[in-house]
């Protein structure tokens, strides 16, 4: 019956959906109140179940193989969803980095939207790029770029690429490259301030370092901080528009 198909399609589209909510950041977070999360995917599943390309052949009846199918669809939300989230995890690495070199390592906060434990640091920039993500739409285009996914991968139609495990190994390369471009203005002031105090302290013996460092270094890092938060914007810009490049690079390699 037409009526049966068009309602396993709509569910294997659902499916897909689903995985980018569980993986993909913003979306998956704890925040959004679950109800709200399935609403969100039905509803889209069914706006995007009229425009999947026709198949070639009809969807299995049996149980095992519409589950085989599902679990396929599962996979490529949450690929998609996971190379969406490398920028934050590099916006994360940048956190760790300038709160060990400013004496704020010890002390983490809980970040609910990615449910770990996050330095003071790093949840600050993290905000920042939730809100840059939010205002440029971000979380539409992440929809959008799941949405289209049935141009190259029909429903039912996901092939384990053993070669595109190199390709995600190269992109978790480049997540700690971001991570360490974003923390290199308060690294490098950090570095200086270090050199800084232990010439005094050899100039002037009498200084008590491990008292003034640790106010000196809290000051330098807030305030380098604060100085290049427009330069990190045009950073985020630039990594946001590489991350959805990544994403049609992985749903190329999925077709």
């Amino acid at each position: 019956m037409l009526e049966i198909e068009i309602f396993k399609v709509f569910l294997l589209v659902m499916v897909r959906l689903s995985g980018l909510m569980i993986s993909a950041p913003v979306l998956a977070s704890r925040n959004i109140p679950i109800i709200a999360k399935i609403g969100l995917t039905a509803l889209t599943a069914m706006l995007v179940t009229p425009m999947v390309p026709a198949l070639e052949q009809t969807l299995p009846d049996a149980a095992v193989p519409f589950a085989a199918l599902a679990v396929g669809e599962l996979i490529i939300g949450v690929l998609i969803g996971f190379v969406m989230t490398l920028l934050f995890a590099a916006v994360q690495v940048a956190g760790q980095i300038i709160d060990l070199q400013t004496g704020f390592g010890m002390m983490n906060v809980f970040n609910p939207a990615m449910e770990t434990q996050f330095p003071i640091f790093g949840f600050f920039l993290f905000i920042i790029a939730v809100l840059y993500l939010l205002i440029f739409g971000g979380h539409r285009l992440m929809i959008w770029a799941l949405c289209s996914t049935y141009q190259s991968i029909p429903v039912g139609g996901f092939v384990a690429r053993p070669e595109l495990l190199l390709q995600m190994s190269g992109w978790g390369q480049t997540m700690f490259l971001n991570g360490l471009m974003i923390a290199a203005p308060v690294a490098a002031a950090m570095l200086l301030a270090y050199v800084t105090m232990g010439l005094l302290g050899r100039v002037v013996p009498q200084i008590h370092l491990f008292v003034v460092g640790f106010p000196v270094t809290i000051a330098t890092g807030l305030f380098i901080t604060a100085l290049v938060v427009g330069v990190y914007v045009r950073v985020l810009d630039g990594m946001f528009q590489q991350m959805f490049r990544n994403v049609a690079t992985l749903i190329r390699g999925l077709g």
